[in-house]
């Protein structure tokens, strides 16, 4: 093992030389790291790894994280992998990705029904490698901060519904909501 210490996104070499494997990922013929820690080539097996660091966190399938919507289209969603509590971090980026199938219990024509960009979400992590695949279907998963499409304002929980209301321009829009949604009205 080399005393080397990569970090995300680092060149450790081509397909040509050996296979990824753990902690590693391909781009366009060029395999390069996914976490902090130090490569391994294994000769043998003919592959690189890397070894993490000890305190990094890196998801894994099951986990239930907090993330940002970055992309979509009307069958797929982008997810930055914020960290496990928003207020802990991961130290690095980790992508997830977000299909329809995986967005509700229920049959919806679009995640425009449930998501936007900028929403703040809670997901559980269905693989262990990347990108990450999640999932919203369960009660306690979904959107916990949403903001207006028209405006920017927070979206406002009415209370005993699901309506979600812009506080400044009065535009009313869906979600799929988890439980602890953090701008509800109270009265």
């Amino acid at each position: 093992m080399d005393s080397k210490i990569v970090v995300p996104g680092e060149f450790l070499c081509t397909e040509e030389e050996f296979m990824a494997y753990t902690g590693t990922y391909v781009e366009d013929g060029i395999i390069r790291a996914v976490v902090t820690g130090h490569p391994v080539f294994d000769l043998i097996n003919r592959r690189v790894y890397i070894k993490p660091v000890k305190d990094v966190k890196i998801p894994k399938s099951g986990d239930v994280v907090i993330g940002l919507v970055e992309q979509m289209r009307d069958e797929i969603a982008m997810i930055r992998l914020l960290g496990y509590d928003i207020n802990k971090p991961f130290k690095h980026e980790f992508k997830g990705v977000l299909h329809i199938s995986q967005a509700s219990n229920s049959r919806i024509q679009s995640l425009y029904d449930v998501i936007r960009i900028g929403d703040i979400i809670r997901v559980k992590i269905l693989n262990s490698y990347i990108p990450y695949v999640v999932t919203a279907k369960d009660v306690k998963l979904g959107v916990i901060a949403a903001y207006c499409s028209r405006c920017g304002a927070p979206l406002v929980k009415e209370k005993n519904s699901d309506v979600l209301r812009c506080s400044s321009c009065g535009n009313v829009e869906t979600r799929k909501i988890a439980p602890d949604y953090m701008f509800a009205n109270k009265r």
